[in-house]
C-alpha cells in the first residue's frame, strides 16, 4: 500500500511564525531603538506591504514589537528595545514631550553667562565651558542660543577684528545681549530698533 505525503505547508518555526514573519522580527530587530516604518520594512525585507501589515499586527499581538508614533509616522521597534532620543524627538524631549522647563532653564543659564561675563561679546566656546560637567554637547548648546536669537534676547555677529572683537579672529561667530544695560549704564536697543 502507497502512502500519499501531503502537500508541504508553509514554513514556520516552533512558534506558528512564518518565514516572512521572521524575516520581518529580524530586520525590525536590527534596527535596534531606531526601529522602522511600514514603508521601510516593505523595502528592507522586499515582502508585500499586505504581508508586512498582517506581520506586524500578528507580532503586536505576540508582544514582540510595539509601537511609537512620532512626526515622521508610525515605527516599529523590538520590545527589548527603547526608542532612541532622535525617535522621541531628540534630546530636548521626554517621553516624546517638548520639555520646554529644561529648555527655559538652559536659556536662563546662558543669558546669565553673558551678563555676568561683562563682554560685549561671547563666542559658543566661552557659553560651552559653563555646561562642561553636564551631559549637553556644543551642538545642543549651540542650539539653545540659536533659539535665544529668534527669541530676540541675544545677537548672533561676526568679529571685525577690532574694538569690543579685538580678542577674537576675524568672522568668529559671536553673541551679545539686545536691550540690556552696557558697561556704561546705558540701555542698548537691538539692532532694529532705531528703524522707523
Amino acid at each position: 500500500m502507497s502512502t500519499q505525503r501531503r502537500p508541504a505547508a508553509p514554513r514556520s518555526s516552533s512558534t506558528g511564525m512564518t518565514e516572512d514573519t521572521k524575516k520581518i522580527l529580524g530586520f525590525i530587530r536590527s534596527k535596534k531603538g531606531m526601529g522602522a516604518t511600514k514603508y521601510e520594512i516593505t523595502a528592507g525585507t522586499s515582502i508585500q506591504q499586505a504581508l508586512v501589515t498582517k506581520a506586524t499586527i500578528s507580532l503586536k499581538k505576540s508582544k514582540l514589537i510595539k509601537e511609537v508614533s512620532n512626526k515622521g509616522g508610525k515605527h516599529f521597534l523590538a520590545v527589548e528595545f527603547e526608542p532612541c532620543k532622535e525617535l522621541q524627538g531628540g534630546h530636548w524631549y521626554v517621553d516624546g514631550a517638548l520639555d520646554v522647563s529644561m529648555i527655559e532653564g538652559l536659556k536662563e543659564v546662558c543669558v546669565k553667562r553673558i551678563e555676568q561675563l561683562k563682554n560685549e561679546v561671547v563666542t559658543l566656546d566661552v557659553i560651552y565651558l559653563c555646561f562642561k560637567k553636564d551631559t549637553l554637547t556644543r551642538e545642543q548648546i549651540k542650539e539653545i542660543l540659536d533659539n535665544l536669537v529668534l527669541d530676540n534676547v541675544i545677537m548672533e555677529v561676526k568679529s571685525n577684528g577690532s574694538s569690543e572683537h579685538s580678542a577674537l579672529r576675524i568672522g568668529e561667530v559671536c553673541y551679545k545681549l539686545i536691550g540690556k544695560k552696557s558697561r556704561g549704564g546705558e540701555a542698548r536697543d537691538g539692532a532694529f530698533a532705531s528703524i522707523p
